[in-house]
């Protein structure tokens, strides 16, 4: 059974397009999705848009186009249920006029130059300082190019040097971190991806990070824990119970840390109660 009871109940915005295009492929907002060899392209992309329902922390709306042009609305949830709406879209609201610019008020007084010696802490969407900008655009040039090896690879060259400057939970390494987690995930090394996920949650919680990215990171591992404890349709080929198995108490751990909804750890502890033993 679908999870999403009411629709009219998820936000307007985003509204993701999926497209399946005549050669067998598929894209999502026009870039084109990864797949495995033999693949469904529906499956794919519904995977895609899964993972972004998984980072906005709730189910997203899609427009799904067939390569005859049939479109067919839908709301996908990050655990990935699908469903199917017998109607469009609602538009989403006008956004408000802007309020007038106020009156010209006096120059402030120039702030005080800060100490030479003082570093304030960056943002947590700040990039890194220059001479790390080689390795990141050289990370997200190999990710956009589909070497998505090549991109983890670059992404734990990134991470160290970052580390080692900064420390482990700098937003400049936790953010690296994050892109490892990424990759893993776009190359379906599953275990991988949930480790990774895992660490840049509980580091990203020990560094007192903004709290809505660091709960769509451990819903995120959630996701690919299912993938591992249980055989979906759309990752098949991830079923480990095993895996699964050996990852259920430090993911228990890291769900109660970061404090994620209560019903999300009482189904993994359920989920995790029927999975064979590990030595």
């Amino acid at each position: 059974m679908p999870v999403v009871k009411d629709p009219d109940q998820v936000p307007l915005t985003p509204v993701y397009t999926i497209v399946v295009h005549g050669d067998g492929e598929a894209s999502v907002d026009g870039q084109a999705v990864h797949r495995i060899v033999g693949q469904d392209p529906r499956d794919a992309a519904l995977a895609d848009v899964q993972l972004r329902a998984a980072q906005r922390g709730h189910p997203v709306r899609v427009n799904a186009k067939e390569p005859d042009g049939t479109v067919w609305p839908l709301i996908v949830d990050y655990d990935g249920e699908v469903t199917p709406l017998d109607r469009p879209h609602p538009a989403p609201p006008a956004p408000a006029p802007a309020p007038p610019a106020p009156a010209p008020a006096t120059a402030p007084a120039p702030a005080t130059a800060p100490a030479a010696d003082q570093h304030p802490q960056p943002g947590w969407e700040d990039p890194p300082p220059p001479e790390y900008q080689e390795l990141l655009t050289k990370s997200q040039a190999a990710l956009a190019a589909g070497d998505l090896a090549a991109a983890a690879v670059i992404a734990g060259d990134l991470e160290d040097a970052l580390d080692d400057a900064f420390g482990p939970t700098h937003p400049y390494t936790v953010n690296a971190l994050a892109m490892r987690a990424y990759a893993a995930t776009l190359l379906q090394d599953w275990p991988a991806a949930l480790e990774l996920h895992l660490q840049t949650a509980q580091r990203r919680h020990q560094a007192q990070a903004p709290r809505a990215e660091t709960l769509r990171l451990v819903r995120n591992a959630h996701v690919v824990w299912r993938f591992l404890a249980q055989r979906t349709e759309q990752h098949p080929e991830a079923h480990d119970p095993a895996a699964a198995a050996r990852w259920a108490p430090e993911l228990v751990r890291v769900l109660t840390l970061t404090g994620l909804e209560p019903a999300v750890l009482e189904t993994v502890r359920s989920v995790s109660a029927r999975l064979p033993a590990t030595a």
